[in-house]
């Protein structure tokens, strides 16, 4: 199942290098990063470290059904809009998250949580929300319309 996502991945046009993350040596027919195996967070930060990565595609092995066109999409959707962190995910499986090295070196400074660890995004969903859920999250958007109309 792994070499199908990677071979998915690959066919995508705007990826530049796949590279697995994990704890443990995976036979893969492309480089692997093996690090921390309970702080994901972590291991992606190092990996990317590494690597030299200024952005990155967060592509889980579960998702073997991954869509190239997506993944170039959530590359695309970045460039243009300049955000920190984009997340695309139509349906249950075709998940594409796209993030700067800055916001995952933050991140990884910052985030404290289990989930935060454990999950590498958590900390980044919650910094470049834009959904109004509350006051705290009403300011910020208005924040937001403010720098927009600068």
């Amino acid at each position: 199942m792994l070499e199908r996502v990677i071979e998915r991945c690959l066919r995508a046009k705007l990826i530049n290098e796949v590279v697995i993350a994990t704890p443990h040596h995976i036979p893969s027919s492309v480089p692997e990063f093996i690090g921390d195996e309970r702080d994901v967070l972590k291991r992606y930060y190092d990996c990317a470290t590494q690597f030299g990565a200024t952005t990155i595609v967060r592509i889980t092995s579960d998702c073997p059904m991954i869509d190239p066109d997506i993944i170039d999409y959530a590359i695309k959707y970045r460039k243009k809009t300049k955000l920190e962190y984009v997340i695309f995910a139509p349906v249950d499986g075709l998940d594409v998250e796209v993030f700067s090295y800055e916001l995952l070196k933050e991140a990884h400074e910052l985030a404290i949580s289990q989930e935060d660890r454990e999950h590498v995004t958590p900390y980044m969903r919650r910094k470049t929300k834009m959904s109004v859920d509350s006051l705290d999250d009403l300011n910020k958007v208005r924040e937001m319309w403010i720098g927009q109309t600068k």
